[in-house]
Formats: structure tokens, C-alpha cells, sequence
């Protein structure tokens, strides 16, 4: 239950460089709330059984404090269950004797089903909120099994699946699959050595290298070519045959269906050229500014009278500018590697890798092929999440060792430990630098281009529908403003007035973010709504600690009762 990482933490770069040119840069600091009493709720925890069971149905992992009744409903998942263990145990040749209900995913309902003869299978339904119908489940499957065929990936084997809910008995899609050997990576992380640790991120490396060299003629999502009507796919290689199997569809990305996406006509590929993909992205993002009924909530800036103020219009400003640059902002054709269009893993963390007990630093398995898509590198590539962390991040491109503080013999034994354990993190991701470095140079060079501001206004317009015009706005009018800048030959202008406008709502974005921030900071990570989200237990007192600070922030902006109004309207945590 996370944000989209890397757009926000350019929202966050770009907050700090403007920062520069705000007369009073500031860290808010709500006041101090008032505790809330502390509810208990029990988790609902699935037995082993053969009948329907309503509890195997509704999504249970999390409350959500923005529009609740349609987070719930597009993640409840409605089937047979006599009927969903009859096929798994036909696939397997046995007879189920158990099914046990797994961790909720955001996208998905899992169950575990043990087999009389001591087998054991993984059945995964997706819910209404993961992606198209049909393209969704067919995609996953066939990704699955490319990636376990054709690039030497450790993925569970899929048994059985059917992406027609209508044509079959168990009355919705599923996939059947192996269950995955080894141990949860998540149970033993922690316990590792750092060696260990580092030997298991080169594993990983050695796996992306792998991605970033195959070879694709276009973009999309990969399927059997069965699945994919004529007019709908490409072949998966410049040289493919009619014998080849697998071919390229529509895309499944998480970002082409999330935030009400999935509910809009647009363009889904494939593409054969990188600039008729990245042209998509601003078409989609367009399309959906124009039909949704109610804009999603932004995520990373507090917006609202006295804050910048998010509309419409200014939205289809932004993408509009970003039509306008996006072909100037590309790699150089000579860096060919960067653009081309690989698959990759977007979610490698904890949950998602399975080791061998023995030998954590072996891995015997990889989950989550949901909404894989082939897309350029250079949107692609990124450091596994497992090695991601909390506090001073390393400089981008950065490959020299961290070190302790200047000052550690000063500090507390409570402080020394906190900064051995900062270097230990650090340098768990300067090794997984230098071995991409060395090892992948494609991906390394996708990661120097992603340092780049080009790369930076190529990523943030993907969320543009959610948040960040007024930012991404006012750094093209940055550019513009160097006539030997990135946009020198783009052809794009504005005015004095539009450029004055454009930096007085980036500056306003500024504090908007700060005050997100400052609310993130005051309630902490349990209470704040990552995603719209809490943990179930926690649900009501994030919902009271969310109104205190709902009433610091209309006293300190609204000035009217209008404003006040529209403040109520404009508050993104309520359902």
C-alpha cells in the first residue's frame, strides 16, 4: 500500500529546488492532537473449508478513508468455490481437501488449496479494479510463462486458468498456478547478514540484466497470440514466425487502469515506435482529465484555497506543454539500449520473492506478474524495492562508500546504532549500484538518464491526472527561461503573464506539499493514508487524527465561509 515511488520523490525534488525561489521556505508542524480512543478490530481469518464462504469474497486487508464504499466493491471478488477447487484439482490430477484464504492484494483475492494427496496450489482471482477484463488474466498467464521459458526467471508454473468469467463454472477469472517453493523472503530479511544480503540483490541484478537484453518489436503487454484478435497484437519479435505463440497486445500497466482509468476508451497499444507509446501516455492522461466525473484525490499535494488549487483546465495545460516537448525529451537515438522495450518486474519486494531456506541468497521464486508491461528501459528500470528505506538517501549515481558521521563518537549509543544501521542500508544500495554498473551497463545508463530533468518531465506527466501540474507547469517555465536549456528547440512558449502565472502555482504546490507533509509527519506512517489506505485496526483512529488536522488546515487558509466550503470539498480524506 504505497505511492508510485519515483514520481513521488521528484514531486519532492522538485518541492526542495523551488524552495529556492520561495521567499519563506518552511517545514509545517500541525499542532500536537489529541489521542483518540484505541478500537480493536479482529481480522478475518478464512478456515479451511469446501463451501462458499462469504468471507473469501470482500476485501479485508484495509479500510480506506477515501471513497470507501467503491475502493471495497472494486476489490470484492464474487465465485464458486466448490467449483474454483474442482478445477484446481482437476488440473493436478487430485482431489482438493482444503482451501485457506491468503493475504489480500491490492488487485487481487489468493487462496491456498490442499490437495488429498499432500500437493498444494495457489488460486488467484483477479478483482474488478485490476484491469480489463479478459487482457488482465490472459496477459499474466502468458507473461508468466515467457518469463519462465524464455528469460531463465523463476516463476511459478500456471496449471489452469480461464480469462472468460462467462465460460466458466467457477463464475469469474482465475489462474491456477504452482505454489511457490522456497520461504517467503519477507520471514527471514531481517535476520540475513549484510552479506547475504548483498549476494541476494546481485541475484537480482543478474535477473534484470537478463530483461533489459531481450529483444521486442514494439510496446505493450505481452499474450498468446491466440488470445489477441488480429487487429490487437504484434509480433513479439522482428523475426518472429507464424509458430511463434507469444505476441505483444494491449497494455496492462497499473498506471493505464488505476484512478478511475480502467473506465475510460483510450489508446492501449501496442505500439511499434517508443514516441507513439509515450504520445499515448499524455492522450490518456488527457482523456481521463476530460471524462472522469470527479477527479481522483492528489496524493503528495494538499490542495485548496490559499494552496494551489488544482482544476481541470490546468491540467490540460500541462499535458497539452507536454505534447508539445515530449519528442525533445527523449534519449538520443544513440542510446538506443534505453529506448528499446523490455519487460520487468515493477514490484520486487519482500512479499513477492520466495529463497531457498538453505541458501537465502538463491532465488527459487518470483510472484506478482499482474499488469506486466514491455516498455522503454529508461521507464522501466528500477533499484528492487527490498532495498529501498527510510532516511538520508544516497546522491543519484552516487557509487562511493557511505560512511559514518563525522561526529558518531559524540553521539548516544541510541544514535551510533541508528547510524550503523543507516550506513548498513546505504550500502546495501551502493553494492546494488556498482554491481549494475558493472553487470548491466544498459540499465545503468537508464538510471543516469532518469537523473536527467528531461527524463523527470517525461515520468511526472504519467500522474498528471492525479497531481503535480502546478509543478510540472512551473519547471517547463524554469526551462523555458534557459535559452540554452533542455526545451531550447522545442518550439514551446508562453508569455510573460503564463510564465509569472506558472511560477506563482509552483510555489503554491510547494507549500501544498510541505503541508502534506507536515500532515504525513504529525499523525505518522500508521495513521496516514497511504494510497487512501490504513491498516483496519487503525482505521478510526487515522479518521480522527485526519479531522484534527482537516480543522487546523481550514483555519489557517479558509478565510470565508465560501472557503470554508470549499475546503470541506476539497479535503481529500474523506469518503
Amino acid at each position: 500500500m504505497s505511492w508510485p515511488s519515483r514520481p513521488c520523490r521528484l514531486f519532492y525534488t522538485w518541492c526542495n529546488s523551488r524552495q529556492q525561489v520561495c521567499q519563506a521556505p518552511r517545514r509545517v508542524k500541525l499542532q500536537r492532537l489529541t489521542a483518540s480512543r484505541s478500537l480493536r478490530n479482529l481480522q478475518t481469518r478464512a478456515s479451511s473449508t469446501m463451501g462458499d464462504n462469504p468471507d473469501f469474497y470482500s476485501f479485508t486487508r484495509a479500510r480506506f478513508v477515501q471513497n470507501e464504499k467503491a475502493e471495497m466493491s472494486s476489490r470484492r471478488v464474487t465465485f464458486n468455490v466448490s467449483e474454483l477447487a474442482n478445477v484446481a484439482a482437476s488440473s493436478v490430477g487430485a482431489s482438493c481437501v482444503g482451501i485457506e484464504r491468503l493475504p489480500d492484494g491490492m488487485h487481487n483475492r489468493a487462496l491456498l488449496l490442499t490437495m488429498d494427496n499432500g500437493k498444494q496450489v495457489v488460486a488467484k482471482l483477479p478483482c474488478p479494479n485490476a484491469g480489463q477484463s479478459h487482457f488482465t488474466t490472459a496477459s499474466e498467464v502468458a507473461t508468466m510463462e515467457f518469463m519462465r521459458t524464455r528469460l531463465n526467471t523463476p516463476v511459478p508454473e500456471v496449471y489452469a486458468w480461464c480469462s472468460h468469467a462467462e465460460r466458466t463454472t467457477v463464475g469469474a477469472e482465475y489462474i491456477i498456478m504452482e505454489k511457490a517453493e522456497g520461504v517467503l523472503l519477507e520471514t527471514i530479511w531481517q535476520k540475513m547478514e549484510l552479506r547475504q544480503q548483498g549476494a541476494l540483490v546481485k541475484a537480482i541484478v543478474r535477473l534484470q540484466a537478463e530483461w533489459a537484453s531481450s529483444l521486442f518489436a514494439g510496446y505493450g503487454s505481452i499474450y498468446y497470440a491466440t488470445d489477441l484478435e488480429e487487429e490487437r497484437r504484434l509480433p513479439l519479435h522482428a523475426s518472429s514466425s507464424a509458430q511463434e505463440i507469444f505476441a505483444l497486445g494491449p497494455i496492462t500497466g497499473r498506471d493505464w487502469n488505476d484512478n478511475g482509468r480502467l473506465d475510460v476508451a483510450f489508446d492501449r497499444g501496442p505500439w511499434k515506435t517508443v514516441e507513439q507509446y509515450l504520445e499515448a501516455v499524455g492522450l490518456r492522461e488527457a482523456k481521463c482529465v476530460k471524462e472522469l466525473s470527479r477527479l481522483p484525490p492528489p496524493q503528495v499535494t494538499l490542495s485548496g484555497p490559499g494552496l494551489y488549487e488544482s482544476t481541470r483546465e490546468k491540467k490540460l495545460r500541462a499535458l497539452c506543454y507536454y505534447q508539445q516537448i515530449f519528442r525533445h525529451l527523449l534519449p538520443h537515438p544513440g542510446d538506443s539500449p534505453i529506448r528499446r522495450p523490455v519487460p520487468w518486474h515493477g514490484d520486487l519486494h519482500v512479499a513477492n520473492m520466495f529463497v531457498d531456506p538453505k541458501d537465502p541468497t538463491k532465488i527459487l521464486s518470483l510472484i506478482d506478474w499482474q499488469s506486466t508491461e514491455v516498455a522503454p528501459l529508461f521507464v522501466q528500470a528500477r533499484q528492487p524495492y527490498i532495498i529501498d528505506f527510510e532516511g538520508p538517501q544516497l546522491p543519484d549515481l552516487s557509487t562511493e562508500h557511505p560512511s559514518l558521521p563525522e561526529d558518531f563518537d559524540q553521539l548516544s549509543p541510541g544514535e551510533q546504532a541508528a547510524a550503523h544501521n543507516l550506513r548498513l542500508r546505504q550500502a546495501l544500495v551502493m553494492a546494488y549500484r556498482q554491481r549494475t554498473r558493472v553487470m548491466a551497463p544498459d540499465i545503468w545508463k537508464a538510471f543516469e538518464y532518469q537523473a536527467t530533468p528531461a527524463a523527470q518531465l517525461l515520468q511526472l506527466a504519467r500522474v498528471l491526472l492525479v497531481d503535480g501540474e502546478g509543478m510540472y507547469t512551473a519547471r517547463i517555465a524554469d526551462h523555458l527561461r534557459d535559452p540554452d536549456g533542455i526545451l531550447k528547440e522545442s518550439g514551446i512558449s508562453m508569455t510573460e503573464a503564463e510564465m509569472a502565472e506558472a511560477e506563482a502555482d509552483g510555489e503554491k504546490a510547494v507549500l501544498g506539499i510541505q503541508w502534506m507533509t507536515g500532515i504525513s509527519d504529525t499523525i505518522g506512517r500508521e495513521l496516514f493514508p497511504l494510497g487512501g489506505c490504513v491498516k483496519t485496526e487503525r482505521y478510526d483512529e487515522s479518521k480522527d487524527a485526519l479531522r484534527q488536522c482537516k480543522e487546523q488546515v481550514i483555519e489557517e487558509f479558509a478565510k470565508t465561509d465560501e472557503e470554508r466550503k470549499a475546503w470541506e470539498d476539497a479535503w481529500p480524506f474523506d469518503n
